[in-house]
């Protein structure tokens, strides 16, 4: 039986960056079948508008096999196209544009290829939930490359170019692909084989290092939702990994994650340790446990207002707050789990937490239930005055995360703890099936906290959802850690470090020149009238250069400060005099 909708994906210009692709519908809608390309992809919650990446759109009628006549399109919006009404095959013809790094759309050179069906194949309204066959094209221009993919295979020679099939469009945009060459790492957690493929790297990858640290991982979070049968909710997982310059970032999939990362975060064989070294590695570790964690909550157990996803408009959550801040919680806590950090590490990036969130004036002006909600247009679009408005939902929600477990513990005699709430989640929205369970809501979770504290529970549960969640109040983490025996004391600034944290300013360097980005409410650049966009251009007299900035502060930290900064090509004087109290920071206690 014939596929109702084929498409056949070949990476067709490398040096200009283009794939082609078709789209075969064998039982158009009647009446003029529409198609469109997705506005965004779940787990990026921002509008992405893919389409503006399709340079050329076609159809045509197919009969045996060929190519027939013209078929007029119709472009009803920036997204989607209608055919005129046709009974018989159709065949809908774009090429993309691809050439972005990041992990939400696609990438194509003489060196790499990578791609989410996303940005590359049309969706059949009105037929997205039937099956789709994917084929996959070896590029003439080059030899070697392989395609890495967890879409069930249905005909691929062994570099895995062919056909591969998915239940829906759904499923299909839940598998990403890479293609060229790779440096692979292998191995098996709980009988279910994994597999990460790096690009970019450079140097040959510490294979055995890295091997056996993503093992530990992989099991303590299978054994965490199962810790009786260990039972894994996939058959297989897959990392894909682009290693680049400069980049950070993860999106998660059903049974994958493309990963973004500094090529200095990966360990290499015969590369010498060093703590930067180290605290980078770790850092890269962490994105695959947050990415990995994401296979249960956020792709299994999910939101009940992502059910199901609608792909050409906003799709809106006040849960970020628990499906992303949690799993930030756990990703680092699953890493000292499985002895890939020690405790003293662990804690110090729960204080980096702390002392990140301190910084930003947003947090008390925003609450993570409405960070979560306004994502769309404030989290995932930052501007100059982002840390004076908006609190990050990854950021206070794993410090949610962490107080809550501790209260739970304290309430229960240490009985109980968040890991069984997370559970009893699972159980109840989750699923071992490639769709999701029963969508999660805000109510839903309050029902699991409280089951497994008991009913007691609810007005202690009640006043934190209202301070934390629902509030903006901080979270007394630095009480909470002296509670469990753990010491902070307050960073000793250095005379730099107390004149940056007073001035308040984040800067760049622009062609050379010292360019304010940020200026934080109530600082003292604030109160001289430092705006962003400024350029510096002096500090009492002396010219400033992105090189020699913090050493001029420091020179002239106990003095008036006199800046000379161009605003709009037009130089303005601002006047520093006074001091402010430094925002505090916060470290481990050195017995």
């Amino acid at each position: 039986m014939k596929p109702r909708i084929t498409y056949s994906i070949r990476p067709a210009n490398p040096k200009g960056h283009r794939f082609e692709v078709d789209l075969l519908i064998q039982e158009p809608d009647l009446k003029g079948q529409s198609v469109q390309l997705p506005r965004w992809i779940p787990g990026s919650y921002m509008i992405r508008d893919f389409s503006k990446h399709v340079e050329s759109i076609k159809a045509h009628s197919f009969i045996s096999k060929k190519v027939g006549q013209t078929i007029h399109l119709h472009q009803v919006d920036n997204d989607t196209w209608q055919l005129a009404p046709y009974a018989g095959p159709v065949l809908v013809q774009i090429v993309v544009y691809a050439f972005d790094t990041s992990v939400r759309t696609a990438y194509l050179d003489q060196f790499r290829g990578f791609y989410n069906h996303s940005s590359l194949c049309l969706q059949v309204l009105g037929q997205t939930d039937q099956p789709c066959q994917i084929i996959i094209h070896k590029p003439t221009w080059t030899s070697g490359w392989e395609v890495v993919t967890t879409l069930p295979k249905k005909q691929v020679n062994a570099q895995g170019f062919g056909t591969y099939q998915a239940s829906s469009y759904e499923e299909l945009i839940d598998h990403p692909v890479s293609l060229g060459k790779f440096q692979y790492v292998k191995w098996i957690s709980h009988q279910i084989p994994h597999l990460m493929v790096i690009q970019g790297a450079g140097q040959v990858i510490d294979t055995k290092r890295l091997s056996a640290n993503l093992q530990a991982i992989c099991n303590g979070h299978i054994t965490f939702f199962e810790p009786k049968s260990s039972r894994a909710p996939f058959n297989q997982y897959i990392f894909h990994v682009n290693a680049i310059s400069q980049g950070y970032g993860g999106l998660e999939h059903h049974n994958s994650t493309a990963l973004l990362c500094k090529r200095s975060d990966l360990p290499y064989k015969n590369s010498p340790d060093s703590p930067s070294k180290n605290n980078a590695y770790e850092d890269f570790l962490g994105l695959c446990s947050h990415e990995y964690f994401h296979a249960w909550l956020v792709k299994r157990i999910q939101p009940l207002a992502f059910q199901p996803y609608q792909l050409d408009r906003k799709n809106f959550s006040t849960l970020l707050w628990l499906f992303e801040g949690f799993t930030s919680y756990y990703d680092d806590l699953l890493l000292l789990r499985s002895a890939c950090i020690s405790k003293e590490h662990y804690l110090n990036r729960l204080l980096r937490t702390v002392n990140q969130i301190q910084k930003n004036p947003g947090r008390h002006k925003q609450s993570v239930s409405d960070s979560s909600f306004d994502a769309w247009t404030k989290y995932y679009q930052m501007d100059a005055n982002t840390p004076n408005a908006v609190v990050s939902y990854y950021a206070k929600g794993s410090l949610i995360a962490f107080a809550l477990d501790l209260l739970i513990r304290e309430a229960t005699q240490h009985v109980k703890s968040l890991d069984d709430v997370m559970r009893l989640l699972w159980q109840r929205h989750g699923s071992f099936k490639h769709t999701p369970g029963l969508g999660l809501s805000e109510h839903d979770f309050e029902g699991a906290v409280l089951t497994v504290t008991g009913v007691s529970f609810k007005d202690k549960w009640q006043n934190f959802a209202l301070n934390y969640i629902k509030g903006t109040a901080d979270i007394p983490v630095i009480e909470l850690l002296a509670s469990q025996g753990i010491r902070t004391t307050k960073k000793r600034l250095s005379k730099t470090e107390q004149i940056v944290s007073q001035l308040g300013v984040r800067t760049a360097n622009q062609d050379g020149w010292l360019k304010i980005t940020q200026v934080l409410d109530h600082a003292l650049a604030q109160q001289a009238g430092l705006a962003p966009d400024d350029v510096i251009v002096s500090l009492n007299q002396e010219r400033v250069t992105p090189a020699n900035w913090l050493k001029l502060l420091e020179q002239f930290s106990t003095q008036p400060l006199k800046i000379l900064a161009f605003r709009s090509d037009q130089l303005k004087t601002f006047y520093i005099p006074n001091r402010i109290k430094p925002i505090a920071e916060y470290v481990l206690q050195v017995p």
